[in-house]
């Protein structure tokens, strides 16, 4: 029996793929941006075990959409392209990864 994916499982792929498209891309801007995410999951990666279907499907949902970046950053004409197209999932990243960092664990 396959085992089912979790949040972390998905974390850490886009951590692998910001990490991929910020050494590849030619804009550094985007580069820091994504860079800066991709650290931040790092350090909250073990707390996000979510074992809710809700978590589960918010990372999948975002690892799916995320899967084809670097085609679309290296096909952005210019910086604006590029940021016009990260600029949602930077702040969904950036909020999830907040959440996690205050994210309080209750004991039943």
């Amino acid at each position: 029996m396959a085992e089912a994916k979790m949040g972390t499982t998905y974390a850490r792929e886009m951590i692998e793929i910001f990490k991929e498209v910020a050494a590849e891309n030619k804009f550094p801007e985007v580069s820091a941006r994504l860079t800066k995410i991709a650290e931040g999951l790092e350090i909250v990666c073990t707390k996000i075990y979510f074992k809710t279907q809700k978590g589960n499907m918010q990372f999948e949902k975002l690892a799916g959409e995320l899967a084809d970046l670097k085609a679309k950053v290296a096909g952005s004409a210019d910086l604006a392209a590029a940021e016009a197209f990260l600029a949602p999932y930077y702040k969904e990243l950036e909020e999830t990864v907040q959440m996690v960092m205050e994210m309080k664990v209750r004991m039943t």
